[in-house]
């Protein structure tokens, strides 16, 4: 298991302790002792193999021990509890934007509401709104988010399946007899959402090994399938996971139809059939004579067809094949293109780390430079800014500048864009930054023609350097606001300023349709991992794997960019 499943599984005892109405300081243990984990820069289980883990702030003797009995034997003794006592549908009525625990708990006191069917049925009988601090309007909108969460069938946000994905990897990479093994499906095309995860393993050997360690491992709650090349099983939060298991000489065909896209596949074989050729996952095969022509990778595979390689991200189907078989696939970005990270937090607001703990982070990943934009006052939950806070902060980054070698620290900031479109900070401080990010944190329910008026009217103070996270949509959690899309992108081309594809976890914003917009519209892109602790500057890998999907280039990305040529952009 990685740090975020037990952080997980921390948090969900935490939230129905709470519902249960357990001790405050229980439950605050619980929130501390997941926030720890899932912050931590290494392993917890590794951690736990050196020695004690209570030495760890945050962990104390009762969460060293739910965590040990989780790695021993997958289950944590206190979480099973909880769930044979309450209804493990509360668990997903988390899910809910807007319903918090404290609510959670009105709605199950009151009404005896455990999950979203329950929910639904008294929300459409008008009982939530008779409920005390409930209302018609907070009816209404959960009955919104139920619909919504009703057309998302499910999925789960793509960087949560790609963690659940890998840890199943990196453990099934340590059997014996494994040769190759790679993460599949839509995680691989770098999707934003995932119904399941499809691994695809090769070997020379004997396969039930393979598929015993894989139905043994403590994430794994159900076995769905077992047969001699296939195992599907469900884990224990509801994920389904297939692996399968071909000859090392198939490895490339299997990865190529595991991964999809099925609408490029189908592209794929009306082409290979023109060609008296037919595709499947075993390789391509000559259907005259049976021969199979290609199999063993997937760059052999496109050569067959008589196309250059295609990027898994940009198999979807589209016009991927024709631009192939012209040879005009963009030379897609790659992280290695990536000089600087310019969207973070520090201890200053409400990040974890300290500025110099952040830049050398930041160099060890390699980085030319960073810019530090902590959040401005109107973000009091996060200890936003004041004036003169920022004034002092400036120079505390450029002292820090002068300290750590080998790293250029990139004074900035995170100023909100205020209902009326006017920025929350002074003006003279915003023009000694070097990199100024403008984000919407509130009031999401304007109207598209009042969202439209509040971000071009920030766009036109000339000190924006970016638009953060700029549709405001939380991945699996809320839709973006509204606004004329083809307005704020000629807005932002006029004016310089570039929109962010924020690489968090939770946002993924903007996606790849929209990147590709701005693109087409000649918006320059900036990627930023909006990293509020130094293992958050790693979930810049999201933004690239985003930048791809929408077909961007080394050239399209102001990232690419020296730390000088960066600054003189405010220039």
């Amino acid at each position: 298991m990685d740090n975020k499943e037990y952080a997980r599984i921390l948090k969900e005892i935490a939230i129905l302790r709470q519902i249960r109405g357990d001790n405050v300081f229980k439950i605050r243990a619980y929130e501390n002792g997941s926030r720890a984990i899932e912050n931590l820069t290494e392993s917890i289980e590794d951690l736990m193999d050196e020695g004690d883990i209570t030495k760890l702030d945050g962990v104390g003797k009762s969460i060293a021990r739910e965590v040990k009995a989780l790695r021993e034997n997958g289950v944590s003794p206190a979480h099973n509890e909880l769930l044979e006592e309450l209804d493990p549908g509360l668990l997903e009525l988390i899910r809910i934007q807007g319903l918090g625990p404290k609510r959670i708990k009105l709605l199950y006191d009151e009404l005896g509401i455990s999950n979203p069917e329950a929910l639904r049925k008294a929300a459409e009988a008008g009982q939530i709104a008779e409920l005390e601090g409930m209302g018609e309007k907070t009816q209404e909108k959960i009955l919104q988010e139920l619909d919504r969460l009703a057309e998302s069938g499910g999925r789960t946000p793509l960087p949560a399946a790609r963690a659940m994905a890998y840890a199943i990897k990196d453990q099934l990479e340590q059997v014996e007899g494994v040769q190759q093994i790679q993460v599949a499906g839509s995680i691989r095309r770098g999707r934003e959402t995932i119904g399941d995860i499809d691994i695809v393993v090769s070997t020379g050997g004997d396969h039930d090994p393979i598929f015993d360690a894989f139905v043994s491992l403590p994430e794994v709650g159900e076995v769905l399938v077992r047969g001699n090349t296939k195992t599907s099983a469900r884990l224990r939060n509801g994920i389904q996971v297939d692996v399968r298991i071909v000859e090392t000489d198939q490895f490339g065909a299997a990865l190529h139809y595991f991964t999809g896209s099925k609408e490029h596949h189908i592209k794929l074989r009306t082409r290979a059939k023109k060609m008296g050729l037919k595709i499947n996952e075993y390789g391509v095969v000559a259907r005259e004579t049976g021969e199979t022509v290609a199999s063993k990778t997937e760059e052999e595979l496109y050569e067959v067809l008589k196309l250059d390689f295609i990027p898994p991200e940009l198999r979807q189907g589209g016009d991927e094949i024709d631009r192939a078989e012209r040879h005009e696939l963009p030379d897609l970005l790659t992280a290695e293109d990536v000089r600087g990270d310019i969207h973070m937090h520090t201890t200053e607001t409400d990040g974890r780390n300290s500025i110099e703990e952040m830049a050398e982070k930041a160099r060890e990943m390699g980085y030319d430079y960073i810019a530090i934009t902590d959040h401005s006052q109107a973000v009091a939950i996060a200890n936003g800014m004041t004036p003169d806070r920022f004034k002092a902060h400036i120079d505390r980054i450029r002292e820090a500048d002068k300290n750590v070698d080998g790293i250029t620290l990139l004074p900035g900031i995170e100023v909100d864009i205020l209902k009326d479109g006017s920025l929350d900070m002074d003006h003279e401080l915003l023009k000694e930054c070097d990199w100024v990010v403008g984000s919407v944190h509130n009031n999401f329910n304007l109207s598209s023609e009042e969202m439209t008026h509040r971000l071009v009217t920030a766009i036109e103070t000339g000190l924006l350097s970016c638009i953060g996270h700029p549709t405001g949509r939380v991945l699996g959690g809320r839709d973006g606001y509204a606004f004329d899309t083809e307005t704020v992108l000629q807005k932002a081309a006029d004016y310089g300023v570039a929109l962010e594809i924020n690489g968090s976890t939770g946002r993924l914003d903007l996606n790849a349709e929209w990147a590709a917009k701005a693109k087409a519209r000649g918006v320059k892109l900036v990627l930023g991992s909006d990293a509020h602790s130094t293992r958050g500057l790693e979930d810049i890998f999201f933004a690239v794997q985003q930048a791809r999907r929408a077909g961007l280039t080394k050239s399209d990305v102001l990232n690419s960019l020296s730390a000088t040529q960066m600054a003189e952009l405010r220039s």
